[in-house]
């Protein structure tokens, strides 16, 4: 485990002023010096470390990414995530202070963190399918609600290019299905299913990182899981038979999800151009913005695009 002394001189700062203020450390334990061991862990939003010290003391702080507090609640990410964490689909929430941001969880020792290929492993993915139905069955409910056009259109006002702009205009066609009620209302929902956000724990799966749940159609978690996880028309046809049972229409809830996969290629884009904006870590438009411009415009201009419509509907 790396030292203290390996993080930069501004991060041992904040995650020292972090510690001091969080009141279930003992005050002798919330010092950054003596036997902490820091090591940053892997975060995309946010910034997180791995903090431990002795047998047993191992816990993740979570400090929130800069600019998001203009489209996160924090204080709804926190009751969600002890919703959530209540019926076993997290790990426990220690403390969440939704003024600052800050959170600290549990460490769960031999966790592993899923990725696309180990995703796709039959015990892998039965687990993630199971655990998103279970969260969306659980009659959970979450603080806030999630709509794909007005996030986008939220993101946008942060941050625009005449690109977004033009998709977000191609878009809106899709609005009328995409804003169709067919998973029977909103239901809790964790809105960012990357391979990552799942970590299997001796034969347990839990999912992490909640801070942009809410009530919303499973459509968007079944759509993201997909996207993030690299699932191909095979591998879509099983999360169907595995999340809606064999007699499904197939063909339909197929093609539903490949139009909301196009929208939320849009949300993540417009979320990217925002990201930048704020100067929320060191990306630039042709890592975060440009490839999901490109393929968003592919889609809706795909000759296609109707034959998916039909079925959808």
């Amino acid at each position: 485990m790396p030292a203290l002394s390996q993080i930069n001189a501004s991060e041992k700062e904040e995650v020292s002023a972090a510690l001091a203020q969080i009141p279930i450390l003992p005050p002798m334990e919330r010092s950054c010096t003596g036997s902490w061991h820091i090591a940053p862990l892997p975060s995309l939003t946010n910034r997180s470390f791995l903090v431990e010290r002795g047998e047993g003391e191992a816990y993740v702080l979570r400090l929130p990414g800069r600019g998001t507090a203009r489209y996160i609640d924090r204080a709804g990410e926190a009751a969600n995530a002890r919703a959530a964490a209540a019926i076993g689909l997290a790990p426990p929430i220690l403390h969440a202070d939704p003024a600052s941001g800050v959170m600290l969880s549990r460490y769960l020792s031999g966790a592993v963190p899923l990725s696309p290929a180990r995703l796709k492993e039959p015990d892998h993915f039965r687990a993630a399918i199971g655990l998103l139905k279970r969260l969306h069955e659980s009659g959970l409910a979450f603080q806030g609600e999630m709509r794909l056009y007005p996030k986008i259109d939220q993101y946008l006002a942060m941050a625009s290019t005449p690109a977004l702009r033009e998709l977000r205009r191609a878009g809106e066609a899709l609005r009328p299905l995409i804003e169709r009620d067919w998973c029977g209302g909103l239901r809790p929902c964790h809105i960012d299913p990357a391979p990552h956000n799942f970590i299997a724990v001796d034969h347990r799966h839990f999912l992490l990182d909640w801070e942009y749940a809410a009530m919303c159609t499973p459509l968007w978690d079944l759509a993201g899981i997909s996207i993030e996880g690299h699932f191909d028309a095979q591998q879509d046809r099983a999360m169907v038979a595995l999340y809606f049972g064999e007699g499904a229409d197939v063909a339909a809830w197929q093609s539903r999800l490949h139009l909301y996969r196009i929208m939320l290629r849009l949300v993540a884009a417009s979320w990217g151009a925002a990201h930048i904006a704020e100067s929320n870590g060191a990306w630039t438009a042709a890592e975060l913005v440009d490839p999901l411009v490109a393929l968003t415009a592919a889609d809706l201009a795909d000759p296609a695009l109707g034959r998916y419509i039909e079925r959808a509907g």
